[in-house]
């Protein structure tokens, strides 16, 4: 079968990284159908309509992941989902910080509703016979209690009770959440492929997301103000292009024999060489000031199974300096 006579359905695709497999689906011929909250908001619909493809290929949906039944109509005659729209929640329902919760506010609060979205979507896959389900979740995940010099995404799993002990519930619902959908996905036959990002950077298509994060510290520090430390931190940042992990993800789908949790990061660097890399691109004034001492050993990774979904991935000067480059543009106005 023709790439262009498969559907696929992207669960979050006004989200960073489901804009981002969007347009990588449409880019490799692919029929997508794309749910977000508001499938009239028009602050996100033009610009993923203006996706190359969107026009004949792109069928946008609104559909909340706390309310299974509305990812029935996206996903009849899908061949995959994409669950992306499992964006980390980092306050309660009254603006309470995560980290000031109780542990019943923060389970029910922070992690139950990303544990409740992946299975609501993976229930109604399983509706509709969709039997590829692949998830973006993240690196806190894959902390076990004692550090580990390298990391791999077969033994290393972060600790649930070590995670809400250090009112960590924000990395917790990971943890969560993935446990939830292997167990769905072994009982129910659906193949389960997990990507595992931290930081992606590079040119957004939504101009939302290039307000948020990292991404505005880049632009601030191009404007000469500080951005998102004022003292360069010891410790270290995952990095990885934004394209290069919609082409994981897009992989781990294609390829009928990958299963499981893979890593969708570059590389980490200690902070220190971050900002030395961003210090070609940006004036003097928007910079943190210097790191008072050595920067820590950075995380390890063994990227064996990354590798095998055959993705060659952007080094972290390029991702940065791509990011930058695009950034001075002013690409929104």
């Amino acid at each position: 079968m023709e790439n262009g006579e498969k559907k696929l359905c992207v669960a979050g695709a006004s989200g960073l990284v489901g804009s981002h497999i969007v347009k990588a689906a449409l880019a490799a011929g692919y029929q997508v159908n794309g749910t977000l909250r508001n499938a009239r908001d028009v602050a996100k619909v033009p610009h993923l309509m203006a996706l190359p493809g969107a026009k004949h290929r792109l069928t946008l949906f609104s559909a909340d992941m706390a309310e299974s039944d509305h990812f029935d109509a996206a996903l009849a005659g899908c061949d995959a989902v994409f669950i992306a729209c499992l964006t980390p929640l980092y306050k309660g329902r009254d603006g309470t910080p995560a980290r000031e919760m109780d542990d019943t506010q923060g389970w029910a609060e922070i992690i139950k509703p990303i544990e409740d979205g992946a299975l609501n979507i993976m229930r109604a896959a399983d509706r509709q016979s969709v039997r590829n389900v692949i998830i973006c979740s993240s690196t806190s995940s894959t902390n076990p209690p004692e550090p580990v010099a390298i990391k791999n995404e077969i033994d290393h799993v972060s600790d649930l009770d070590q995670q809400i002990a250090a009112k960590k519930y924000t990395a917790a619902e990971k943890t969560v959440m993935e446990a939830a959908a292997r167990s769905f996905a072994e009982a129910h036959g659906q193949r389960l492929v997990i990507l595992l990002p931290t930081l992606m950077l590079g040119p957004t298509i939504l101009p939302e997301h290039a307000e948020r994060a990292f991404h505005k510290a880049l632009a601030d520090m191009l404007d000469g103000r500080k951005g998102q430390h004022d003292v360069v931190p010891a410790g270290s940042m995952s990095v990885s292009h934004l394209d290069d992990v919609a082409a994981l993800f897009l992989a781990g789908y294609e390829n009928p024999e990958a299963s499981g949790r893979y890593f969708a990061v570059y590389d980490s660097w200690p902070w220190r060489d971050i900002y030395a890399e961003i210090a070609r691109h940006v004036p003097a004034d928007g910079l943190p000031a210097p790191l008072d001492g050595e920067p820590e050993t950075p995380t390890g990774f063994d990227f064996t199974r990354r590798d095998s979904l055959g993705v060659a991935m952007r080094d972290i000067p390029t991702t940065l300096g791509q990011t930058l480059d695009w950034l001075k543009t002013r690409p929104f106005g």
